[in-house]
């Protein structure tokens, strides 16, 4: 275990991670929740195969035979409704918590799905050291369903291309700091690909982040295989990123955010709360057992959290909501999860 480094910064005082947070970014949270299964009817039956916690696979219609009976009742408008206000409730608390805490930059782990990172270079993690990250709305394809430029709405700004700065000196020191402690990770001064950030982040960026607050993009290359850094050396990432961190001059609070997950696109309430779990009792072997056959596809987010669970041991768990998103009768869509580390 890497302990925290004792290197002091501006000032005579210890950077160190002060608050950490874990939220999804399903598009479930940026659609009004009578749209939920809209969304899934349109897109999840094209999910040919879908695995459960312990990686089994079965085609889309397999697991409706199986799971309707238990997953028809939370499909009812009013369950549904209920859900999406405890999502909206949880998302505008964790809001508040980061501006509460006065951080000076906030540290996003968020995984990229072919946005900017590909087989043409694929590294297992990227930190971003540029000097700003830029998010504007995509062109919109002729004929293009209206659910989708709804799902566009929460994550870009209509006809605004929005600047958000990156805290260059922090980011490039994570990257010295880490490198020095053999932890060697890929890096990118201008992301690979000239579009907007991943949506892992621009989800951060407009519904948690305060305006103006410094930002460093860790891309975590969860999703594409064969470069997907296992579970054990995600947890060991965030060990060390804490220790980069504290070693970083200016003294600052620095917060961590792990954007996604959790269990999708078939979701498990077991799973899900074994990972919470885990993390409230900051039982890091566990989240370090999961099999990388239950931790692929969308599941394969919750190695976020597992970042942030290794940065923030010293930190205390807190889970403000968890509400397993069904959307169809197969029991897809997404366990949305949204918890914080704090001081005791």
């Amino acid at each position: 275990m890497l302990l925290l480094a004792e290197v002091r910064g501006g000032g005579g005082r210890v950077s160190e991670i002060v608050l950490g947070v874990g939220t999804s970014h399903s598009p479930m949270l940026v659609l009004p929740p009578s749209r939920w299964r809209e969304w899934g009817e349109r897109r999840d039956p094209s999910l040919a195969d879908l695995a459960d916690e312990s990686g089994f696979i079965r085609p889309f219609e397999d697991w409706v035979e199986s799971r309707a009976s238990s997953i028809e009742p939370e499909l009812s408008d009013e369950v549904l409704e209920a859900k999406g206000r405890r999502c909206r409730e949880a998302t505008d608390a964790l809001a508040e918590r980061i501006r509460e805490a006065n951080i000076d930059a906030l540290v996003v782990v968020g995984d990229d799905q072919s946005e900017h990172i590909d087989s043409t270079n694929l590294p297992p993690i990227l930190i971003h050291h540029g000097s700003s990250v830029y998010n504007e709305t995509p062109p919109t394809p002729a004929g293009a369903p209206e659910i989708l430029r709804l799902m566009d709405l929460g994550y870009y700004e209509p006809e605004v291309r929005r600047e958000y700065p990156i805290d260059v000196e922090l980011a490039e020191s994570l990257i010295a700091n880490l490198l020095d402690g053999g932890f060697d990770v890929a890096t990118s001064s201008q992301l690979p690909k000239n579009r907007s950030e991943g949506h892992a982040f621009q989800y951060v960026h407009r519904h948690l982040a305060p305006p103006g607050i410094p930002s460093v993009l860790v891309l975590l290359n969860t999703y594409v295989p064969p470069a997907q850094p296992r579970a054990r050396r995600c947890v060991e990432f965030g060990r060390a990123l804490r220790s980069a961190i504290a070693s970083s001059p200016g003294g600052r609070r620095v917060g961590v955010v792990a954007s996604g997950g959790l269990s999708h696109f078939l979701v498990s309430e077991t799973l899900d709360r074994m990972v919470l779990d885990a993390c409230k009792a900051n039982d890091l072997e566990t989240l370090c057992s999961i099999s990388e056959r239950a931790l692929q596809s969308g599941s394969s987010e919750i190695k976020n959290w597992m970042v942030v669970a290794g940065a923030c041991e010293h930190l205390a768990f807190e889970v403000l909501d968890y509400v397993p998103g069904y959307r169809t009768a197969a029991g897809t869509g997404t366990g949305l999860a949204f918890a914080s580390w704090g001081p005791s």
